[in-house]
């Protein structure tokens, strides 16, 4: 006889395994869960794989970290693992130290604790060591390992910790993660201050916390888990935490303060005047590192001084901060307090960071975006169709979506859904995008489900499109077909007679585009707060003329695809009417010419 189990256990073990990384094994052996088969067969039914967010290897190895790091009475396999992974994690953050030296040198030579560690043997009990003990590492061990590991840009990020605020400006990929998570652990086992990190994402704030757990497990042999992370040396105790965006979790720690990213997080000015306050001794520091985004970012005023010029310099209208890259390439003390450097990847790769070749970056990314992306440049919201603001404001929390269950056949019952599909212009990857259908005006659209196509076949991004008709009530599906597209959409239009070509020309491109403004700045479109790179996606889409027209571009590739998720949600979007609301009838842009 086949047990039934209330949809409640489920969605709990579907939670464990997309959200918590859980095995199917470890879930199996949770209160009330059934066998690893059964969840095998859950997992399959309900799609579990497709609901996993979009990950790359650095992420996914960080969670299984601190996942199996704060797990209680690690077994053998456990511990296998955790070695496996932290020397991924090492190899990752471009180790150039041997592994075993530092481990062999200064190793703690502390046994592992296994399951059976406080069970008596014979007439004694093992002695119970004390939990994250660092005092065994000195300051001495710990510059060594500097010496070594760093690349010359992060050491000049270590000579310049004095200051009171920095203000770094970075190109994509150069180890900022992993050498702030460094200086963190440096300082707090080295000078015994808090440290508190808040990142734009909760994966991200995962990262850090793993570089640490991987730092001390790799070169020192040190278990250490926890949440928060809290130290002990010598009978004194040193926390670090670890947050994402939602300050108000953290308010009453205290230390010196990391905030990651900064230019891509929504209400910064709010973030800041709650985080500022953790750091509010005269010991603590703060720092801000990022990437750059758009010039209307709340960050903005911060990076090139106006913050300070319109509250605290206003009797001087011309003080003024020089961020250029010549003035802020060698890191400067400006006048408003904060230490900045600017640097881009000619920088770091001209000083030795042998990791990036800057040529294969050029032929990959169109002009603008390496700008972006590796020279530090800001994109100019006067050339950008969307406002970073208004879709930031559109970020939500999924799991109060209560209406929404991914453990169901059906997660979206019989509710109406619309589906938009981009595809490159020269490869064969894709973007398909899922939403719910506002019953009016006042509804939002709900990004529900996302699937990156990257390497089918025509046949195979037909096939993934076609179960998704038989997943949701699916009333829509809007088809790129200036491109590659139409040979997809032909295809689809033998299981979905209704699907909609969109041939792209000006006048298709202002409508979607405008559509998309209107959602946008009413607050109508919804997606996860883990979803951040849909907000980059958006931003990039510009403005262009031709002739007498305004029309819009991407700058994206083959090679990265970017901005294909905005045009995705902008396929669904166009079959709501321009007007909003869906009672009136329905747009019908299907054939431009």
């Amino acid at each position: 006889m086949k047990l039934r189990y209330d949809p409640s256990v489920i969605k709990q073990a579907r939670d464990h395994y997309v959200f918590g990384s859980y095995t199917f094994d470890e879930i199996s052996e949770m209160d009330g869960m059934p066998s690893a088969r059964t969840l095998r067969r859950w997992a399959d039914e309900g799609a579990w794989n497709d609901l996993c967010p979009s990950i790359n290897a650095e992420t996914a190895i960080a969670r299984r970290i601190v996942l199996l790091a704060d797990r209680e009475n690690k077994t053998d396999a456990d511990y296998k693992e955790l070695d496996f992974l932290t020397k991924q994690q090492c190899a990752l953050n471009q180790s150039r130290l041997p592994s075993a030296g530092i481990v062999k040198k200064y190793g703690q030579s502390q046994p592992k604790q296994s399951a059976n560690d406080d069970e008596p043997s014979g007439k004694k009990r093992r002695k119970k060591r004390i939990k994250n003990d660092v005092s065994g590492i000195t300051k001495e061990m710990l510059d060594q390992l500097k010496d070594e590991l760093l690349y010359p840009h992060q050491l000049f990020w270590f000579d310049n910790q004095e200051h009171r605020s920095r203000f770094i400006l970075k190109p994509r990929q150069i180890g900022a993660t992993f050498y702030f998570a460094f200086e963190a652990f440096y300082d707090a086992v080295v000078n015994g201050r808090n440290k508190i990190f808040i990142s734009a994402s909760r994966d991200q704030a995962e990262i850090f916390k793993a570089n640490i757990i991987a730092l001390c497990r790799e070169h020192f042999d040190i278990e250490l888990s926890g949440s928060p992370l809290t130290l002990n040396n010598g009978g004194k105790s040193t926390t670090l935490y670890f947050k994402s965006t939602n300050a108000r979790t953290a308010q009453s720690a205290s230390g010196d303060l990391y905030i990651d990213e900064v230019f891509w997080i929504p209400k910064f000015k709010e973030l800041r005047g709650l985080a500022q306050a953790m750091a509010t001794h005269k010991d603590f520091k703060i720092t801000y590192f990022s990437t750059p985004s758009v010039t209307s970012h709340e960050a903005y005023d911060l990076w090139n001084g106006r913050w300070y010029r319109k509250t605290k310099a206003c009797n001087d209208p011309e003080f003024d901060v020089d961020t250029s890259h010549k003035a802020l390439q060698s890191g400067v003390l400006c006048g408003d307090g904060i230490w900045r450097q600017r640097l881009h990847v000619h920088d770091v790769v001209k000083q030795g960071f042998d990791r990036i070749d800057i040529e294969m970056l050029e032929n990959e990314y169109s002009k603008d975006e390496f700008d972006n992306l590796f020279m530090c440049k800001f994109i100019d919201d006067a050339h950008s169709a969307f406002s970073l603001k208004q879709v930031m404001a559109c970020v939500g929390n999924s799991s109060k979506w209560k209406d929404i269950d991914h453990s169901w056949p059906r997660p979206y019952a019989m509710k109406p859904v619309v589906i938009g599909f981009d595809p490159a212009r020269t490869r064969d990857n894709a973007a398909v995008v899922v939403m719910s259908l506002p019953a009016n005006a006042s509804e939002k659209f709900r990004i529900i489900e996302t699937l990156n196509l990257n390497g089918n076949d025509f046949e195979g991004m037909a096939r993934e499109i076609e179960d998704l008709t038989r997943k949701y009530h699916v009333v829509h599906i809007g088809v790129d077909t200036t491109g590659i597209g139409l040979g997809v959409f032909e295809l689809i239009q033998k299981f979905f007679p209704m699907a909609m070509p969109i041939h792209y020309n000006p006048i298709m491109k202002n409508r979607l585009v405008q559509k998309a403004i209107n959602v946008i700045a009413n607050k109508r479109l919804e997606f996860d707060e883990e979803s951040v790179g849909i907000a980059s996606s958006f931003i990039n889409i510009r403005k262009k003329v031709v002739g007498d027209q305004i029309t819009y571009a991407t700058n994206r590739t083959a090679s990265t695809g970017h901005a294909d998720i905005a045009w995705a949600i902008m396929h669904a979007l166009i079959y709501e009417p321009l007007s909003g609301g869906i009672d009136s009838t329905r747009t019908s842009i299907g054939i431009a010419a």
